[in-house]
């Protein structure tokens, strides 16, 4: 069985390989200087947007177009992550808080089963995760290591700088119910979700936090296994249905992140955030004449007036 041979391309090979595809390109001389600064791999990522259905290239497309999208991907990253980062540290914060009134504030106290529910079928799984986690970085942090060093122990509150979101969200929902429910009602600004919803909400965010973080692909990502719940925003919007009825859009796409965003955040830093995407997307549409507002905006999975949710 033989396969593609992938070989190494340099710029002029590159540059031959862009045009080979019916795309062309503004500026020669600056895309060698773009080329020499950023992977053409991972801008190559982007070329889907500009794509028709049978898998050509649209007409009057050029290079630097898709790099902009690539570009454009990167400031939509900072935005969602300076957010998903105040959501993260207050999460941890309020899990923190909670399980040092209730068991104790030493690491052996967050590594002992008897503090959660000891039936859940993940809890060994996830509490050896939790010690690979402190052992890993409690080698190189430096407040690590001066607690262990001076007190011979590490304070729950220190160990957040190094556990993962993701982490603290497995600990959360690995608690007892009681627990696990007051936990979920704290993190949240609307009370009207239930655990199981909160839990959901949480998947989607810690991967999309993860994806900002290492620069994968955001526009256009769906889950592959989150679908969150219905909620009252998802009939204020001409969503995508399924032929039962269901929801397709706003399940475990961008629209369902700023869904659940809307859930953990303040009114006003919601607002700002919005906006802030909106001018982006302005800009950004502004800017490229082959895509309009309503084709990037089906890409990205959100409603032509995704806006609107603001002030809902």
């Amino acid at each position: 069985m033989t396969g593609k041979i992938k070989t190494f391309l340099s710029i002029d090979d590159i540059i031959s390989n862009i045009k080979s595809k019916n795309i062309k390109i503004k500026n020669e001389k600056e895309l060698k200087i773009i080329l020499e600064h950023n992977n053409y791999y991972f801008i190559q990522g982007y070329k889907e947007l500009f794509k028709k259905s049978d898998g050509s290239y649209k007409d009057n497309i050029y290079f630097e177009d898709i790099y902009e999208f690539y570009r454009f991907d990167k400031k939509i990253k900072l935005l969602f992550a300076e957010i998903l980062f105040e959501i993260e540290q207050s999460v941890k914060t309020i899990f923190t808080n909670n399980f040092c009134n209730r068991y104790g504030f030493n690491d052996i106290d967050l590594l002992d089963p008897s503090n959660y529910d000891k039936n859940n079928p993940y809890l060994i799984k996830i509490l050896s995760d939790l010690s690979n986690q402190i052992n890993y970085f409690g080698k190189t942090n430096d407040a690590i290591l001066y607690y262990r060093s001076t007190y011979n122990f590490v304070p729950i509150w220190v160990l957040n700088k190094v556990l993962s979101f993701g982490m603290i969200r497995d600990l959360i929902f690995c608690q007892d119910v009681g627990v696990k429910s007051y936990v979920s009602k704290k993190i949240i600004f609307n009370k009207n979700a239930s655990t199981k919803d909160v839990q959901n909400m949480l998947e989607l965010l810690v991967t999309y936090r993860n994806i900002c973080c290492h620069d994968d692909v955001l526009c256009g990502f769906r889950h592959r296994k989150v679908n969150i719940m219905n909620t009252p925003y998802h009939c204020q919007f001409k969503l995508t249905k399924d032929k039962n009825g269901a929801y397709i859009q706003g399940k475990k796409d961008m629209f369902a992140a700023l869904i659940a965003i809307k859930y953990f955040v303040n009114e006003n830093e919601y607002k700002n955030f919005i906006i802030s995407i909106s001018n982006l997307i302005n800009d950004f549409t502004s800017k490229i004449n082959s895509i309009n507002r309503n084709e990037l905006l089906e890409y990205m999975n959100l409603p032509i007036d995704f806006e609107r949710i603001k002030d809902l």
